[in-house]
């Protein structure tokens, strides 16, 4: 048994579940609030879903070990799955080329939440993947569905977008 109080191993009653429900919803909630920007209906959308999957593979008796990383996880997992099925809906979205630009160099800083919020969704998402899950290039790439150029090109507009965003702001 953990000792994080963020940590279940097996939630086998309501009373259990809801005790990490209201332990974890203040982090999942944070989480897909900067996924999602200031479509707050999209990121309790994605907190319900989530938190439902967990509901149901729990249920199941031999469900993985529950923390609120996992449920952050989940949430990510949704929100790339909504962003795949809206681009098989929209293939006229084309990535278009950028100068060659270091995709690791100046990070942005993303203090800015209305910033962040302001960005189109793929350039949050893109963003928030990489600076804030720290995912690699490459797995950027892969989450959206898209090649590692494209990904390149992706992050180099979105931190030229965002630091738009945070000079308007500031």
């Amino acid at each position: 048994m953990s000792n994080d109080p963020r940590v279940v191993e097996r939630l086998n009653d309501r009373e259990a579940f809801l005790a990490f429900y209201d332990r974890t919803f203040t982090d999942a909630y944070r989480y897909a609030g900067r996924l999602c920007g200031t479509d707050r209906a999209a990121a309790e959308d994605l907190v319900q879903d989530a938190y439902l999957r967990v509901l149901r593979q729990i249920r199941g008796g031999d469900g993985p070990q529950v923390s609120v990383g996992y449920v952050i996880t989940t949430i990510r997992n949704l929100h790339l799955d909504g962003l795949r099925r809206e681009a098989g809906r929209e293939r006229h979205l084309h990535l278009v080329a950028t100068p060659a630009v270091s995709v690791d160099a100046d990070p942005p800083s993303m203090a800015e939440p209305s910033a962040l919020a302001a960005l189109p969704t793929r350039d949050r998402t893109a963003l928030v993947l990489r600076y804030v899950d720290g995912l690699s290039v490459p797995e950027v790439a892969d989450a959206l569905g898209t090649t590692v150029h494209a990904a390149e090109s992706l992050l180099a507009r979105a931190r030229t977008r965002l630091r738009q965003q945070e000079a308007d702001h500031g």
